[in-house]
């Protein structure tokens, strides 16, 4: 967890979120506090990922990334614009 000091804020729970909460906290002896800091900590995390994950994903989707360098006709605008327009015509 980050050891840094904490800083004081305030939030606005409803009635139904905080009765969850102190439900829960009460499971483990925390404060509500540490396990609103703990909350935020996981969100953060996985937001992170999440946002990693989309990199990964635009990377590997057609014409990104090392396929960009390998397919014939994704090697510069030209010949990729000539490409999606023998695509195009195909289809009508």
């Amino acid at each position: 967890m980050d050891s840094q000091p904490t800083i004081r804020t305030q939030i606005s729970l409803t009635p139904s979120i905080k009765k969850a909460i102190e439900a829960k906290k009460r499971l483990t002896g925390e404060s509500l506090s540490a396990y609103l800091r703990k909350a935020a900590l996981i969100r953060l995390a996985g937001e992170e990922e999440e946002e990693k994950e989309l990199k990964r994903l635009a990377n590997s989707f057609v014409g990104a990334g090392k396929w960009k360098k390998t397919h014939p006709n994704w090697g510069n605008k030209k010949s990729a614009q000539k490409w999606l327009e023998r695509l195009r015509n195909e289809w009508k």
